[in-house]
């Protein structure tokens, strides 16, 4: 078995067990009686840890394996689970679960994403890349829907134990991977100078679609269909509306040497604005079935032209790198949030009109890109 297939496998499990429950924090927040603007602050602690943590992950990954770290990646996820069932209205509850969930989020993450660039073959990074889309979203499709029915029906301990399970067996075919991915020290000064400018303002204006896609299914919660199970259903017509166009729109890019950015965030921002304004349960599931097409069309694309540039450095050094900046606009955005006390559909239109900016950003893919790819074919003709 390749490295690319064990790695797709991890993906697939991984994505599963994580969104058996992952998506329903701030919904569970909600109804232990946090406010908005309690959520928002949640999501500022997490964040803000997490950048203290990205430079401490990488000094643990000297002494301990990727391998290991994501096996204690694991247990931080459930124990983040465990911590939430029991927790209290107060400060401090909220902040000790932003820290549990943000050791767990550095861990995973980091270690996703520097075995994901590291086994990328050379000029196969689009179809690399919509592979690892496409098994993420074969966990994804069932997971909400599974999840909202084991807390209705089985409670939230029962749950944690079989995420635990699930993450554990995820990590057995990281440990078969061929490659041997060794500890590099990072060096995050070259990446600083010479990452392009409009590719900071991208990586800033995308943080809106992803505080979006992590803040939408509350307002779906609030203003649709108070029920966990609603929100797996949507979750699960959105996954299947996507499965199909990810193989024809990484086909497309490669042979038209084209991103399809642009038109993708155009679509996508209107409609957005269309499932914000549509109240009705039936026609709000066709909305998500092509939602699901536009997000992780629009996923893969970005990906895709991150990882491309990511070639141009060692991996543990641009990893690093861009998990740091990620956090860092996150956590820039959430506080505006914040101490503007904007209410939740308002948080949600700012998103919108992020995902619309950034249709005329673009994105540099570097030296490996379409453009370079565009110039040598040119010249051959």
């Amino acid at each position: 078995m390749s490295d690319l297939k064990k790695y797709n496998i991890f993906i697939t499990i991984t994505s599963f067990s994580k969104l058996l429950v992952e998506l329903f924090i701030p919904l569970i927040l909600y109804d232990y009686g946090f406010t908005i603007k309690n959520i928002i602050l949640y999501m500022i602690i997490k964040y803000t840890l997490c950048i203290i943590m990205i430079p401490i992950t990488m000094k643990i990954n000297k002494k301990i394996s990727w391998s290991k770290i994501m096996i204690l990646s694991s247990f931080f996820f459930s124990l983040t689970y465990i911590y939430l069932n029991i927790m209290t209205k107060s400060l401090l509850s909220l902040t000790i679960l932003s820290i549990i969930f943000s050791i767990y989020l550095n861990f995973y993450w980091l270690g996703r994403h520097i075995y994901g660039l590291s086994i990328i073959e050379d000029k196969k990074t689009t179809d690399n890349v919509s592979l690892y889309t496409i098994f993420t979203v074969l966990g994804s499709i069932p997971a909400t829907y599974i999840g909202s029915l084991i807390l209705k029906y089985f409670g939230f301990i029962t749950l944690t134990i079989i995420v635990l399970i699930l993450m554990l067996i995820s990590i057995i075919p990281l440990t078969k991977i061929n490659k041997d991915i060794k500890y590099i020290k990072p060096n995050l000064k070259p990446i600083i100078k010479t990452f392009p400018k409009r590719n900071y303002l991208f990586t800033f204006i995308e943080q809106f679609r992803y505080i979006l896609n992590n803040i939408f299914p509350l307002y779906i919660y609030l203003y649709i269909k108070k029920e966990f199970t609603y929100i797996g259903i949507t979750n699960l017509i959105c996954g299947i509306g996507s499965i199909i166009y990810i193989f024809i729109i990484s086909k497309k890019m490669d042979k038209n040497k084209k991103d399809y950015l642009s038109i993708t965030c155009i679509l996508l921002s209107i409609l957005y604005i269309g499932k914000l304004n549509i109240n009705n349960t039936n026609l709000f599931y066709i909305i998500v079935f092509i939602e699901g097409i536009l997000k992780v069309t629009l996923d893969t694309i970005v990906q895709r032209n991150a990882y491309v540039y990511g070639r141009n450095y060692d991996v543990n050094s641009y990893i690093e790198f861009t998990e740091l900046l990620n956090n860092i606009f996150r956590t820039i955005i959430l506080i505006i949030f914040y101490l503007l006390n904007l209410n939740l559909r308002n948080i949600i239109y700012i998103g919108i009109l992020g995902i619309f900016i950034n249709s005329f950003v673009k994105y540099d893919d570097g030296k490996y890109g379409y453009k370079n790819l565009l110039k040598n074919d040119r010249i051959k003709t």
